[in-house]
């Protein structure tokens, strides 16, 4: 499963056990000290060495004049100078100390030395018996190398009852820039910790330091452990490197691990099965309910959908199963047998288990949304235990009684969903839409603008492809997205010009970030930790962190009125209520708004904007207490009565026509289509009209005067057939004193009053439909954002 061109990548010595990574490497790469032939690491974001910075203060220079200092002539462990010697020559020397011996006691220099014809090279030394040094013994008398020379002694005056073997064994090699001692160590952990590192740099793109990795190979050096699944890192250690312990040992697990070897764990790692997460059964404490939980989630877990590259929320909700089991198993254990024997188990039981539910509930450990969910995940996980066949005889939960069964009738009722009005107001929205260039990143501020644009869904906003871009037959913007929750992919939405002006700034600030990435790789949204070729994108948690600490930032958000408004309800999803609230405010047709918001059913987009008969509500309560009649009268209600009733008439009263309502009931049931007076409204009884019909009024009006005028110029009519068809002087008369009262209504109220009624006019206009078969031009949506062009 090892790569060999991914060892080669890191400069792996199978030879020596070493593995020496290029510095140059953009996962296991370092920081290399800028002097002229200097090879340590430096820290931080120094430029230059803790050596070479000294070399740079003792010469009066700074860390920009590096380029000045002379270069080093030769770095740690590096070998003889002399032609054919393959002995080290040790720190910051050029000979090794035989070679430096003879020079000494010949007197020549370093050249005259190296070009004597009695020069000769020495065989390389033996190494150093610590199991982890690939070093070679200091020299002649000497058991151990330099460094460990001096450890050693350091050892023995601390404990002079310690067991060398041991200490060879267990202790850690000198710690040089770009190496890595696997020596010393079983060869399945060496394979082990392989295999992690190369999961680690391909599959989770994680970028690993080099002093981690040392650190986790000489503790694990230190345990003497047969395989990276039997290490425990210590208490006490740093976050990077258990995460770098933990993943080396996950990787390892699923490298040798099958989903048929995994089943017979009471532990799983679901990302065996292509999940995330594990999943315990050691709560379930009866044998023969664990097995079956385990039957049961190995059957459930083939169905759960999996998206290449990123978490879904399969393993939480398995686990959520598992946990409801395992309130079953709790209950069971109040028994005197434990629950262990099947057979012995019936109603009594379940009702035992019920009625814990119901306790915990009372006490506020468990919430009733919970409570449902664990009787109704108990009662289909108990149903397919039994239709996997494993209450048969010799199954391990046979003779597991019939009545020990969760039926529908005992699933607790679940309460009706309140009318949660999870949009936004538009002023509401516009206020945020002001405050967006505060936010500081390029990508979750396009992320924040495309949910408020688009009205898509968290997750499928942030997994955008960089090339969502696409135009329709009349070259017009749609977006192209993937709708997982319902798992339709090539999802096509159209969008606004601006809208598509965003996406296009942020290609080019992606392409210009990830130049040397294809196109078709390429994220719209990338994330900016681990991800250094911009293949990942951004997850909703991410996005939903950074826009609420944006919102947490800005001004106090207020509403119409100047109340302020709750910022907390302000998330992402409000956004996407927020777009379907818009458009049926605009009078889209329900099934066009369901095809926008990519729904299967009509009952799922109508939930998304039920709080707009609350708004008409409220605007009918102000426009219908200025009221008329066909005489221009007004009709006064109380609050109340007016407003339960020009609800109710709404509903199955009244119908729509040209410039008013009309409560005849013959027409009403015809749906407005069965005037038995030929639509003579003007002259009718049954005729109501109100203020949000005043420019129907006009346009009336207008219609009247122009076909009396055309009547009187045309020559093509008899003149039965045009005094039949000429607007009668009353008709018209009547039309103009009823928009003349109207306007003399209007002219009476204040201006916040004028402010607020012509609110409540758009909103009804907005949901007026078409009467008659005459046709009707949809409102435009409303503008969020103001500002762009």
């Amino acid at each position: 499963m090892i790569d060999p061109l991914f060892l080669d990548e890191i400069g792996w010595d199978a030879e020596s056990s070493m593995l020496l990574p290029p510095a140059e490497h953009r996962l296991l790469g370092r920081r290399v000290c800028q002097a002229a032939g200097c090879e340590t690491t430096t820290v931080g974001r120094a430029r230059v060495c803790l050596t070479c910075r000294r070399r740079l203060q003792e010469r009066g220079l700074g860390s920009d004049d590096v380029d000045q200092l002379s270069p080093l002539d030769a770095g740690l462990g590096q070998c003889c100078l002399v032609e054919g010697c393959a002995r080290e020559c040790g720190a910051r020397k050029s000979l090794c100390p035989r070679h430096r011996e003879q020079r000494a006691a010949s007197g020549l220099s370093l050249t005259e030395f190296l070009a004597h014809p009695h020069t000769v090279g020495f065989a390389a030394g033996e190494l150093c018996p610590v199991a982890a040094c690939p070093r070679q013994r200091r020299g002649r008398g000497s058991v151990y190398c330099a460094v460990h020379q001096v450890r050693w002694r350091t050892a023995v005056r601390a404990d002079p009852a310690i067991d060398e073997n041991h200490w060879r064994a267990i202790e850690p090699a000198v710690g040089v820039g770009g190496q890595i001692s696997l020596r010393g160590l079983p060869q399945m952990v060496v394979a082990e910790v392989l295999f992690g590192l190369q999961q680690r740099c391909r599959v989770d793109r994680v970028r690993t330091k080099e002093a981690d990795l040392r650190a986790v190979c000489d503790d694990i050096r230190r345990t003497r452990v047969r395989t990276v699944a039997d290490y425990r890192p210590p208490r006490r250690c740093n976050t990077q490197f258990a995460a770098l312990a933990n993943t080396i040992a996950v990787h390892a697990h699923r490298g040798t691990a099958t989903p048929e070897t995994e089943v017979l764990a009471d532990e799983w790692d679901l990302g065996v099965f292509g999940h995330a997460g594990t999943v315990s059964f050691t709560a379930v404490t009866q044998e023969w309910l664990r097995a079956g939980a385990k039957r049961w989630a190995a059957d459930d877990l083939p169905r759960r959908r999996i998206r290449t590259g990123r978490r879904t929320s399969s393993g939480l909700a398995v686990r959520h199963y598992v946990n409801s089991l395992a309130r079953l198993s709790e209950s069971l254990r109040v028994r005197p047998d434990k629950g262990d024997v099947p057979a012995a188990l019936g109603r009594a039981d379940i009702e035992g288990f019920l009625n814990r539910l119901g306790y915990l509930t009372s006490t506020g450990q468990l919430s009733a949304d919970g409570r449902i969910r664990a009787v109704r995940e108990v009662r289909h996980a108990l149903s397919v235990i039994r239709g996997l066949g494993l209450t048969r005889p010799g199954a391990p939960a046979a003779g597991l009684s019939d009545d020990f069964v969760i039926t529908a009738d005992d699933v607790p009722a679940q309460p009706e969903p309140a009318d949660s009005g999870r949009d936004l107001p538009p002023e509401v929205i516009s206020q945020v839409c002001a405050h967006l260039g505060e936010l500081t990143s390029v990508t979750m501020r396009t992320a924040v603008e495309l949910a408020i644009d688009t009205g898509r869904r968290p997750e499928e906003v942030c997994d955008l492809a960089w090339d969502c871009l696409a135009r329709d037959n009349d070259n017009l913007p749609v977006l192209v997205y993937d709708n997982h929750k319902a798992n339709r992919m090539g999802r096509r939405l159209p969008i606004a010009a601006a809208t598509a002006e965003t996406i296009i700034n942020q290609q080019r600030w992606v392409q210009d970030r990830y130049p040397h990435t294809a196109i078709s790789d390429l994220k719209l949204l990338p994330t900016d930790r681990r991800n250094p070729l911009g293949t990942r994108a951004i997850t909703a948690f991410s996005l939903s962190f950074h826009h609420r600490t944006w919102l947490n930032q800005i001004p106090v958000l207020h509403t119409a009125d100047g109340v302020g408004f709750d910022k907390s309800r302000v998330v992402l999803y409000a956004y996407r209520h927020s777009y379907a609230q818009r458009h049926a405010d605009a009078g889209v047709p329900i099934d066009v708004l369901r095809e926008l918001m990519d729904h299967r059913q009509f009952n799922t987009t109508s939930g998304y904007y039920q709080v707009g008969y609350a708004r008409r509500r409220e605007a009918v309560d102000r426009v219908a207490a200025m009221q008329f009649d066909r005489h221009g009268k007004r009709i006064w209600r109380s609050a109340q009565t007016l407003l339960d009733s020009e609800q109710a008439r709404r509903g199955v009263g009244e119908v729509a026509v040209p410039f008013g309502v009309c409560a005849e009931p013959s027409n009403v049931q015809a749906g407005g289509n069965a005037c038995p007076y030929r639509f003579r409204c003007a002259g009718c009884d049954h005729f109501r009209t109100d203020i949000s019909y005043l420019p129907d009024l006009r346009t009336h009006l207008d219609d009247l005067l122009r076909t009396r005028e055309r009547l009187i110029a045309t020559r093509d009519l008899d003149d039965w057939a045009r005094a039949e068809a000429m607007p009668s002087e009353q008709e018209i008369t009547r039309i103009r004193r009823l928009i003349s009262k109207v306007e003399a209504g209007l002219d009476q109220l204040t201006e916040a009053q004028r402010a607020e009624t012509d609110q409540a006019v758009a909103l009804l206009r907005r949901h007026r439909t078409v009467t008659l078969g005459m046709p009707n031009v949809r409102q435009t949506l409303s503008d969020q954002r103001p500002e762009r062009s």
